[in-house]
């Protein structure tokens, strides 16, 4: 999920700051991939309507997970996976 985000900022929105966050709970694990908004110094790409964001989702449903992605009120890009956690099994 990370790499491909990375990917997709770096394809459609190159010289952009991008941040990744990984947020623990005893549950799930929260990943966020965002990047800022374009200043100007790239072309910014639209969708070539490959299978990213689509197979994206399509990977992190099979694991349980939910995907959200778009436009920020920024102006950036921003991509959230929650995956649940196992849980551990109590012990007698």
């Amino acid at each position: 999920m990370v790499q491909e985000s990375l990917t997709n900022a770096a394809r459609h929105a190159p010289g952009t700051a991008v941040r990744v966050e990984l947020r623990w709970r005893p549950a799930e694990l929260r990943v966020r991939v965002g990047n800022t908004a374009p200043n100007g110094t790239g072309p910014v790409r639209a969708g070539g309507g490959g299978a990213g964001l689509t197979g994206l989702g399509e990977r992190v449903t099979s694991v349980g997970g939910e995907l959200t992605a778009g436009p920020q009120p920024d102006g950036g890009f921003a991509v959230l996976a929650t995956f649940p956690l196992p849980q551990p099994v109590p012990t007698r």
